[in-house]
Parts: structure tokens; C-alpha cells; sequence
């Protein structure tokens, strides 16, 4: 809830033992000019400013600030303070700031931050498309933004042949599909396409490669089928090594469609691929420059074909005895 929150606490005072201004602490509220808010001893007199704790605030994400625009908020934020104040001045006690741990992972985050930083820098800072540069990448990619030929069907699917033959003679007496589908539902017999249980036998709208290999059979007649007419025979497919028969009326199609640039879904897609794309396009060039100028070379042959030989490390309670 508060600006120690966002790093683990522990590696924060870490990272703040190594800072070589530091020496205790508390020294940077001891040192800080304003209003006094809050103190405690501990190794001398520990304070926190008013000024402190609105900066702090400020670097908070927005939503977090809103948390503490009143008296009562700010009241809990410089309890928090405190307490974190104590805890971190409990672990230099405890000289948690030298625990080579601690110290190995401030090194990691660090380094992840500088990495972090001249990537922006170099790249992130250069990654400035216009929406011309969207267009021409939408034109370069329309065949990703095509909604294929699509049908939506009142389907039953089951798994034992002789029921859905049953079923099947029932539909072709003339019950409708919609009722027999929700009967099947009710006692938990549909499976696959048409099985969902919010809308029992409705596929809604499918593509000819939206169910796995196998299907094929199915997709094909769904797709030639009259609409409004039940399909003149139960269609067996198998999947996985598994039977499945399927029954169906056609009850919707429609033709493929180019979706337009200006569809929201499309804009938002193409915005971010082309982002992407330019970024790992420019990543890839900084990178290159970069081992250009440091003439950098690789030993391909000094890496083992088969085996990758074993690190070997020992642990600290582990004692090594020279060979004799």
C-alpha cells in the first residue's frame, strides 16, 4: 500500500545499505528539512517529514493516491511509514544489508534495471509509427484480418451410437432439435460441438477448421447443407481415437469478409503487431551495431555436441581434502 511495497522490503534496505551516503537507518530523515510527523528512537532520533511522505505519495500509481487525498488516509500512510522505518532498521541490526543473498539479488535487479533503461533509451524511445504506418501494415497483412466462411448450426453430438441413432428417428418423426437437444443436456449425454450448456445444440457461428482433425466429415456436410433441413443422416467422425455421432440442422451462413481497418478489434491488433514488429525490427539493428563495434566473436566448435559437462559447485558446509 505504500512506496516500500512495490520492492520486496528486505532488498530494498539492501539496496539502500549500499548507497555510500548512507550510514544509518534513518539519516535521510534526519537529514531532511520540514514538518515533523512522526519519530522514534532507535540509534539516535528517527524522523519522517510531512515533505517525505506527500513525495512518497506521489510516486504512487494513481489509483494508490486516491487512497490517501484525506486526513485519514495520510494518517495511515505515515503509520506505514513508521513501520516499515523500524523493520528496515531491525534487519541493518541484524546486518541483513551484508548478507551476500540479499547482496546477489540487489546486483540482479540492478543489472535488470540498467538493461531495462538503455533499452528504452536506445530502442523503446525510437519506436515512433504514424497512422500511415498502420495503414501500410494493415495492407501488408488484410489476409490476417479476413473472417472466414462461417456457419452456425442446432446440433447433437453423442457418444454412443445406438442412442444416437434413437435420437435420430425421433428427430427425423419430427420433434424439433432444439427440445431434444435440451433433454440431452438435462441428463448430461451431449458432448462436442452443440454441447454447451448455457444454449444447448447451438454451435454458434464456426469455421471450417474450428474442431480438431477428424471433424472433417462433418465440416464438409455442415457446410454444403440446405438451411432449415435436418441433415438426412447421422455422420460419424473420430477423434483421438474416439467415435462421436453427429446430427444437425443449418440454421445460419454467412460468406467471408474482409474486416475493415477501421473495425475496433482490427485497429487495436494491428496497432500492436506493428508496434512489434518495428520494435524487434529496430532491436535487431541496435544489436547488430552493438556487436560490430565490439568486434565480438563466438567459438561455435568449443560447444559440446552431445553432452554439456556438469557445473560443478559445492555448497557451504561442504570441505574440499587435496589429493594425496
Amino acid at each position: 500500500m505504500f512506496k516500500y511495497s512495490i520492492i520486496p522490503i528486505m532488498l530494498l534496505f539492501a539496496i539502500l545499505a549500499t548507497l555510500p551516503f548512507i550510514s544509518s537507518c534513518a539519516d535521510k530523515a534526519i537529514s531532511a528539512d520540514g514538518t515533523v510527523i512522526a519519530e522514534f528512537e532507535w540509534d539516535g532520533k528517527q524522523r519522517i517529514t510531512l515533505e517525505e511522505m506527500m513525495q512518497e505519495i506521489s510516486e504512487l500509481p494513481d489509483y494508490k493516491q486516491r487512497l490517501y487525498k484525506d486526513k485519514e488516509g495520510l494518517e495511515e500512510y505515515m503509520t506505514l511509514m513508521a513501520e516499515s522505518r523500524l523493520i528496515l532498521c531491525l534487519a541493518k541490526d541484524k546486518k541483513l544489508n551484508e548478507d551476500p543473498e540479499i547482496l546477489k539479488k540487489v546486483q540482479d535487479y540492478l543489472l535488470d534495471l540498467m538493461v531495462d533503461r538503455i533499452t528504452e533509451q536506445e530502442v523503446d524511445a525510437k519506436l515512433i509509427l504514424t497512422e500511415n504506418d498502420y495503414l501500410a501494415y494493415y495492407e501488408a497483412n488484410k489476409a490476417d484480418y479476413v473472417r472466414p466462411e462461417q456457419v452456425r448450426l442446432m446440433c447433437i453430438t453423442l457418444k454412443d451410437k445406438a442412442r444416437a441413432d434413437a435420437v435420430f428417428a425421433e428427430l427425423k418423426a419430427g420433434k424439433d432439435i432444439a427440445v431434444a437437444a435440451q433433454e440431452l443436456s438435462d441428463r448430461g449425454e451431449l458432448v462436442g460441438p452443440g454441447s454447451n450448456p448455457e444454449a444447448p445444440g447451438d454451435t454458434d457461428y464456426i469455421s471450417r477448421n474450428t474442431y480438431h482433425p477428424g471433424t472433417e466429415p462433418f465440416m464438409e456436410a455442415a457446410f454444403k447443407a440446405e438451411l432449415d433441413v435436418l441433415h438426412p443422416s447421422v455422420i460419424e467422425v473420430e477423434v483421438q481415437e474416439e467415435k462421436f455421432y453427429m446430427m444437425f440442422i443449418k440454421k445460419e451462413a454467412r460468406d467471408e469478409y474482409q474486416r475493415p481497418f477501421t473495425e475496433e478489434a482490427v485497429r487495436k491488433s494491428v496497432v500492436r503487431k506493428a508496434q512489434r514488429e518495428k520494435r524487434d525490427a529496430l532491436m535487431a539493428a541496435w544489436l547488430l551495431q552493438l556487436r560490430e563495434r565490439a568486434e565480438v566473436k563466438t567459438f561455435i566448435d568449443r560447444i559440446p555436441e552431445d553432452e554439456v559437462p556438469e557445473v560443478k559447485t559445492e555448497t557451504p558446509t561442504e570441505q574440499t581434502t587435496p589429493e594425496k
